[in-house]
């Protein structure tokens, strides 16, 4: 049985999205096959590349009107880096396109996943207590693991840190000839952290400061693979929708939230699908990263791509007196630059000034950068807009000036 949806309006295809979003195997993939990472039941395959996701999906408006997800709004307390929700929520469209594609298939924010679930299934699990009486009790919810070992407060959340983070749902329609839509995928993001914060609250309501936890990669991994399978079983359970989820596709990926402080956001690590009525297949692990330039951390990681950009800084300031403080952010697949997001920030003098320095960027970009990969670069003052200048991977570039 699926679901049907009948909708006043539809909205047409929206905008091209900017860069390109592909995920490649990683290096290490030999050894994720070979067990060291992940089920022990469940095999740990390698996939292809994922496809750019070239268009947004088109958005369900049922009774003609745009309906939000059940958890609306939960997300800005659950991920503390816009940057990371931001790329979990486009990210897993990106990722469900290989199963869900773009020209066929309708978008609608979750509804099946309630802000109270929500909120049960990110705490930690804990036992349930023994009661005298019959009645039934409802099973533990939270995902996240237990409290750990220890004399102290800290001692016990630093001995087993949070791992989930957030999940995001998604889900996808088709159309069938009378123009009525139907479910037909769900889509689900799980949020890891890569750092646990937590702090402690004294008996006046006051809080300690705060206190933060390493997660090692390989361990979210695990945690999450473990976490994925029981979220598609409460999912796919009878009682929810009346069994409707176990008629559909669940699409399953694993994000890594960058730490707090962060300058880019965290990435997704591992992606399966589990086809309806069946449970998660093989896992595709999956490789994305980016960096922010200028860093000791990309000097240390990219060092080529490192000092084109500090070429490519340096000779833009040889040209004006004033210091432009130029950054940007590289996004990278299976250790190889994608595109590069650039930021130049000036203090406005007049618009003859903005168009020379539009002009420069624009002749340096050309000359450091190679043509392969996507560019956008955003000349700002005082935060506002004075230009952009975009160059997709084998075309030339592109220059606007605001008025």
């Amino acid at each position: 049985m699926k679901q049907k949806v009948t909708i006043a309006s539809i909205m047409g295809m929206l905008f091209m999205l900017a860069g390109c979003m592909q995920f490649l195997e990683p290096d290490t993939a030999d050894e994720a096959v070979d067990g060291e990472v992940g089920h022990e039941e469940t095999a740990v395959d390698v996939g292809s590349s994922i496809p750019s996701l070239s268009e947004h999906y088109r958005h369900v408006f049922p009774e003609g009107q745009y309906e939000y997800g059940e958890a609306r709004g939960y997300s800005s307390g659950a991920v503390h880096n816009r940057l990371d929700l931001d790329r979990l929520e486009v990210g897993l469209t990106e990722i469900s396109s290989e199963t869900f594609n773009p020209e066929d298939y309708f978008f609608q924010e979750g509804q099946f996943i309630s802000r109270e679930e929500l909120h049960e299934w990110l705490a930690r699990y804990e036992e349930p207590e023994e009661e005298d009486d019959e009645e039934e009790q409802q099973p533990p919810l939270g995902l996240n693991p237990p409290l750990g070992e220890g004399d102290s407060f800290e001692a016990q959340e630093r001995s087993n840190p949070r791992v989930l983070s957030h999940i995001n749902e998604q889900n996808y329609y088709t159309e069938n000839d009378e123009g009525d839509l139907y479910l037909s995928g769900v889509s689900i993001g799980l949020s890891l952290n890569s750092v646990y914060y937590f702090r402690e609250q004294n008996e006046d309501g006051t809080y300690e400061a705060w206190r933060e936890e390493a997660i090692p990669e390989e361990e979210a991994l695990e945690a999450g693979q473990e976490i994925a399978d029981e979220v598609v079983s409460r999912l796919r359970a009878e009682e929810r929708e009346e069994g409707m989820l176990n008629d559909v596709p669940i699409v399953v990926a694993l994000f890594r939230e960058a730490p707090r402080n962060s300058t880019t956001t965290g990435e997704f690590i591992a992606t399966a699908t589990a086809e309806a009525e069946n449970e998660l297949g093989s896992w595709e692990m999956l490789d994305e990263e980016y960096y922010f330039f200028p860093s000791d951390h990309a000097s240390d990681r990219v060092p080529g791509d490192a000092d084109r950009f500090d070429q490519f800084n340096s000779e833009l300031n040889s040209y004006f007196s004033d210091h432009i403080g130029v950054t940007a952010q590289g996004y990278y697949q299976n250790s190889e630059l994608q595109s590069l997001t650039i930021e130049v920030p000036i203090r406005f003098q007049s618009k003859m000034e903005t168009i020379a320095i539009t002009q420069q960027v624009t002749s340096e970009m050309e000359e450091h950068f190679q043509t392969d990969i996507d560019i956008s670069v955003s000349v700002t003052s005082n935060d506002q807009p004075e230009a952009l200048i975009t160059r997709d991977a084998g075309e030339k570039a592109s220059v606007h000036i605001y008025d």
